[in-house]
This record gives structure tokens, C-alpha cells and sequence, in this order.
């Protein structure tokens, strides 16, 4: 009975810790338009522009929103957490799909986080979010063109979405310089050789894991929710602010 005492004294402290440090976390408010917070000061204004303008679009076809925020400091913080917390704060994504997502740089730790809604991990798995990051992005970075770098990632990022739901945004049109800022298609590809076939094992081993513990329920599940993204649609909005998604804990990190 002590040790359980013991055990549950050290839990509730913990517990305290974490939502002290939460709360703690400097987490600032949206931009004005919402889908650009440029604090690093990264972005000129055209690149701007092609963000909002894209995601717009993007809103009124399907809900989804494709968020980039850039910070001059993390403040000693993981970049995880404050990825998360903006998330959640933003309310990224439409409050019935959960398909937002959040591309947060911090220029100043030479580190990026991409922050996967529930309603978007379909299409942007993990190990795709960090091939886009490693492939599409962290080259420029490194180059220090993080402009080149976001817009490339933000493009490979749309184009994924896109396809997911059917749909096709006009990116030409907003901004014909930006829109073949793209480096997705001539990069190695995790889904490629030998990463099919770790892919394809990975679903066979999920499969089986699931219809034999769980009776297919994940598997029933994601084919239901997926069909509900698809050819969804949302009426006007007034001024651009969060939906009221959430996120879903995916996502990948870089460094360079």
C-alpha cells in the first residue's frame, strides 16, 4: 500500500510538471490572414500571398489547411511541443475532418516541424512528411534559402492533399514562379525500391495485426474516414482563422 502511495505521489507530480510546462510555453496568436505567421521574417510578400492565396482555395474545396509559421526562438523549448501547442491554440484544420496541418521553422536552432491533423495522415504519413522534409526542403536550408525551401515543401505538401481529395488548386495562376518551386518530383523517393517493399511489409504486418487482435477495426475505420474526406466541400468563410481542427501527433522534424 506505501509503494502504490509512493508511486501515485511521484505520477501526480509529474503530471504537474507537464501541464505547468505547457502552460508555461509562449505560444503566440495567429496572423491576420491566418495561414502565415512570419516571425523569422523569412518570407517576402509574394510568397506570402501564394501561401494564403493557395490555402483559400484549398479551404472552400475541402476544409483542409496547410498552416506555415516561422519563430525568431523556441525559447529552449522541444520543437515538438511547440509545433503541438500552436496546433491546438490555431485550431488548424475544419473541426470535422481534423485536416490541418502546421509547418513550423525555427531558423535560429536550424530546426523544422511538420504537425499532421488526424484527417491528413492518410495521404502524409510520417515517413512521407520526413521524405518531403529531408528531399524537398532541407536542401534550400541549407543553402540558408528558406523561402525556396518553404514554398518547395508547402507545393509538395499541396500536391499531396490534392490528390487525396480529387481536386486541383490553381497554383499557376496565383503565382507561376512559386508554383514550379518543386524539387518533390525529381527526388529520391521513400515509396521507391527498397522503401516499397518495406512500405508494402508494413501494411501486410499491419493488416495482420489488426484482423487478428482487433478484428479489423483500424482497418474498417480508416477506410470509413477516408471516404468521408473525400469530395467534402465547405461553404464561405468570414476572414481566415483556424476551423477547429486537431492535430493527430504525426508528423516528422529536421535539422540541418
Amino acid at each position: 500500500m506505501k509503494r502504490k502511495f509512493i508511486l501515485l505521489f511521484f505520477l501526480i507530480i509529474i503530471l504537474q510538471n507537464g501541464v505547468v510546462y505547457a502552460v508555461d510555453l509562449n505560444i503566440p496568436e495567429p496572423s491576420f490572414y491566418f495561414y502565415v505567421y512570419d516571425e523569422a521574417n523569412l518570407l517576402d510578400k509574394s510568397a506570402e500571398d501564394y501561401i494564403i492565396k493557395v490555402n483559400e482555395e484549398l479551404y472552400r474545396k475541402t476544409g483542409a489547411q496547410i498552416v506555415v509559421a516561422t519563430l525568431n526562438s523556441l525559447n529552449n523549448e522541444d520543437i515538438n511541443l511547440v509545433a503541438l501547442k500552436i496546433f491546438e491554440k490555431w485550431q488548424i484544420g475544419s473541426k470535422e475532418y481534423d485536416n490541418g496541418l502546421l509547418m513550423l521553422v525555427a531558423p535560429n536552432e536550424r530546426e523544422i516541424r511538420i504537425e499532421v491533423g488526424y484527417g491528413l495522415e492518410g495521404p502524409l504519413p510520417d515517413g512521407k512528411v520526413g521524405s518531403i522534409i529531408e528531399n524537398t526542403i532541407l536542401p534550400y536550408f541549407r543553402e540558408d534559402n528558406y523561402q525556396e525551401g518553404i514554398i518547395s515543401g508547402f507545393n509538395a505538401i499541396i500536391k499531396e492533399v490534392e490528390e487525396e481529395y480529387g481536386i486541383q488548386i490553381n497554383k499557376r495562376d496565383i503565382n507561376e514562379d512559386l508554383y514550379y518551386l518543386d524539387r518533390y518530383e525529381e527526388s529520391s523517393n521513400l515509396f521507391e525500391g527498397p522503401g516499397r517493399i518495406i512500405y508494402i511489409l508494413g501494411i501486410i504486418a499491419f493488416l495482420f495485426i489488426d484482423f487478428k487482435f482487433f478484428n479489423g477495426f483500424l482497418t474498417y475505420s480508416i477506410l470509413l474516414r477516408g471516404g468521408r474526406f473525400r469530395g467534402s466541400s465547405s461553404g464561405s468563410r468570414r476572414g481566415n482563422r483556424g476551423g477547429g481542427g486537431r492535430s493527430g501527433g504525426g508528423g516528422a522534424r529536421g535539422r540541418w
